[in-house]
């Protein structure tokens, strides 16, 4: 009897050193290339943590006092190294390349690319188990899901067409993140399949679809220069006056897979309901 209860007591003793030196252990020091994830670091009450950043990571304000790294899509390679971090964290498409730089030079890679809100509720999750910020991680989470079913969709499902991009006309399907935005607002991409994720449409095309809605979200275009693209006056957002640019919504709430989207949600839901 007695040789059981110390030996719980044993146990008890390792249990509870086991977890003081977890909670105790420091965070690993990481640097961030990716803007939406430099967010969810810091949304995570992990920013401490984060040594470096692109000049891309511009929200919160905190991270104005981190080291500038370069930019999402040309990071300073020797400057990360300069760092020494214990990981760098970074995104998908042409960041790819960067991935294969970094493991080459032996530098721990955690790369994170959504492509949906599910996919973005499981990199808080993998995130916050690797700063040990699981609990936070969940809270956020959960928060998050609960907003985004609270939204009020519009009755009817207008249709969207979001241009990402000028030259040329560049949009995202429904298998894109931005897509699945589209569809949690209750609107509908007149482009739901296409060869890729984000993708050149033709402006014939997008005359031929007649969106009710379109979003532009890209910098320095007005209502004026999408109504004056040849052949748009028909299109029923022309018409309707339903152009909305980066005037009207942050594109970074839109296009960014952190937790400012369901911001992104409702505003693309108030826009089917005017």
């Amino acid at each position: 009897m007695k040789q059981s209860f110390f030996l719980f007591v044993l146990i008890l003793i390792i249990s509870c050193n086991s977890a003081m030196e977890k909670a105790d252990a420091p965070l690993p020091q990481i640097v961030v290339l990716s803007p939406e994830l430099a967010e969810i670091v810091c949304a995570l009450g992990a920013e401490d943590h984060i040594v470096g950043i692109t000049q891309e990571c511009d929200y919160p304000k905190i991270l104005q006092q981190k080291v500038i790294v370069g930019s999402f899509s040309a990071p300073n390679i020797e400057k990360i190294i300069s760092l020494d971090p214990d990981a760098v964290f970074l995104s998908g498409m042409e960041q790819e390349i960067f991935r294969h730089k970094l493991q080459d030079l032996n530098i721990t890679v955690r790369q994170f690319y959504p492509a949906s809100i599910n996919g973005l509720y499981e990199t808080i999750s993998e995130i916050g188990k690797y700063l040990n910020k699981e609990d936070t991680a969940d809270s956020l989470i959960q928060s998050m899901n609960a907003s985004i079913g609270a939204i009020i969709k519009p009755e009817e499902c207008p249709t969207i067409y979001i241009e990402i991009y000028n030259k040329p006309l560049m949009t995202s399907s429904s298998d894109s993140f931005v897509g699945d935005v589209i569809i949690k607002a209750g609107l509908k991409n007149i482009f739901p399949v296409l060869p890729r994720e984000y993708c050149a449409v033709s402006s014939e095309k997008v005359v031929e679809l007649n969106p009710d809605i379109i979003l532009i979200t890209y910098p320095n275009v007005n209502k004026e220069d999408i109504k004056d693209r040849l052949g748009w006056d028909i299109i029923s957002a022309i018409k309707n006056d339903m152009v909305f640019t980066t005037e009207n919504i942050d594109p970074d709430i839109i296009l960014r897979a952190g937790p400012r989207i369901v911001q992104g949600i409702k505003a693309l839901s108030q826009l089917g309901t005017q």
